[in-house]
């Protein structure tokens, strides 16, 4: 009896996951023609305490982990487009941004300046408008502080 319902659950076992499977091709497919993904740009934020306040990442000064980052898309008025991006413990976010049908969009990046520090940079980084010329690059965006006491 017991390898009946071994065989019993395989099958159920298997029969879920081609459901699955091919329920997450369907919405794949879905998803591409419809055109929500068609084009990404990708790059990343790097923050730090500018102890010396030159704007510069320096040997001797710490990384800022817990940052958020913001994206907007200043053609298009649209304000966080993807999710904000939080600085790890070194300092790096990853930023990612869908670009629905390739639409040309100008972006500016900035910082939520954490609770007892200032800026050293410019508070916001607007991404050159021909960023597509640079997509195998790595972009890289430095945002500086210092505390405020």
């Amino acid at each position: 009896m017991s390898k009946l319902i071994e065989i019993f659950l395989g099958s159920i076992l298997i029969a879920i996951s081609t459901i699955a499977l091919i329920f997450f091709s369907m919405l794949h497919y879905i998803l591409r023609v419809g055109g929500v993904a068609d084009c990404a740009w990708h790059g990343s934020a790097k923050t730090w305490i500018d102890s010396n306040r030159d704007g510069l990442v320096n040997d001797d000064e710490s990384l800022l982990g817990n940052v958020t980052i913001h994206i907007d898309d200043v053609e298009n008025q649209l304000m966080d487009i993807g999710w904000p991006a939080i600085t790890d413990p070194y300092g790096d976010a990853q930023l990612h941004v869908s670009i629905p049908s390739c639409s040309n969009s100008a972006f500016e990046l900035y910082a939520d300046i954490p609770e007892g520090f200032r800026v050293t940079t410019r508070p916001r980084i607007e991404i050159d408008r021909d960023f597509w010329g640079n997509l195998g690059t790595e972009n890289i965006y430095y945002f500086g502080f210092i505390s405020d006491k």
